[in-house]
């Protein structure tokens, strides 16, 4: 089976899709939850508010800064770090709900002056160089396919000093069998192209100019997240159909029958522009 190499409108599609029914199960965010530890009993909207902050954390900024989320979901996230820091927050999707969800959140929270939002392609940033203090991408960077040039626009926007951090999923090993299956499946339904490596990372950030920070597996503190999943994607077949989503079917089987794939990790990556 060819490798899938999704587009933004693909991507896109699939976020006004599923955008509501991932929030309802990661607490408002579209993202993993980081848990301290197992004795830790911290709800989903806690433990992904809580992975939110070690990003904004390793930003490193003070207030006043202006921040670029890269692929910003509901708007949760932007919200969160705008208040919680004082940052002016610009955060872009390729999905149009996205983009409603997000920019009503900012109005309710009374926060329209310091975080925004639009649409725009990560390989077609939409902004003057050297225009921001920070960028973050929590679990955005996955679905592009051409990440040179994606690490290249990140890398132009930032001002020098100014830090890039990544929160994402990663191949630490080949994935065979059963879990090579799941794979394929999950990546035709969610138009994720094949991960890449932690050194293909590295390779990216470097070729870019920027100088690795930081480059640190939290798969251990995450992975509670994968229990959600099964029912995650059982609704998406209920919702749409097994007829349209067929591989929903086929994912949440997987996943209730295998559990989660032990050669995805999960990675906090954070890169500075000179």
């Amino acid at each position: 089976m060819a490798e899938l190499q999704p587009v933004p409108f693909m991507v896109g599609t699939m976020y006004d899709q599923f955008t509501d029914i991932f929030a309802q199960y990661f607490g408002g965010n579209l993202h993993f939850g980081y848990w301290e530890s197992e004795k830790d009993d911290s709800p989903i909207e806690v433990a992904t508010n809580r992975l939110t902050d070690l990003v904004a954390d390793r930003l490193a900024l003070t207030t006043g800064g202006r921040v670029l989320d890269v692929g910003c979901g509901s708007g949760k996230a932007s919200v969160h770090i705008s208040s919680g820091r004082g940052l002016h927050v610009v955060g872009i999707t390729v999905s149009d709900h996205q983009l409603q969800l997000a920019r009503a959140r900012s109005y309710d929270e009374g926060l329209a002056e310091q975080v925004s939002f639009q649409l725009a392609d990560a390989t077609e940033l939409p902004f003057e160089d050297s225009s921001f203090e920070g960028a973050y991408a929590i679990e955005s960077i996955l679905h592009m396919r051409d990440k040179d040039t994606v690490f290249g626009n990140l890398a132009r926007v930032l001002r020098p000093g100014a830090r890039l951090v990544i929160a994402d999923f990663y191949q630490s090993d080949e994935i065979s069998g059963n879990e090579a299956n799941l794979a394929v499946h999950a990546s035709q339904l969610l138009q994720i192209p094949p991960l890449i490596t932690a050194d293909m990372y590295r390779e990216h950030v470097h070729r870019v100019g920027l100088q690795l920070v930081e480059f640190t597996d939290i798969r251990e503190h995450v992975e509670r997240s994968y229990a959600s999943l099964p029912a995650m994607f059982q609704q998406i077949a209920s919702t749409f159909g097994s007829e349209i989503f067929p591989q929903a079917v086929t994912v949440a089987r997987f996943l209730e029958q295998f559990g989660i794939i032990p050669q995805v990790g999960y990675m906090l990556l954070t890169a500075v522009r000179p």
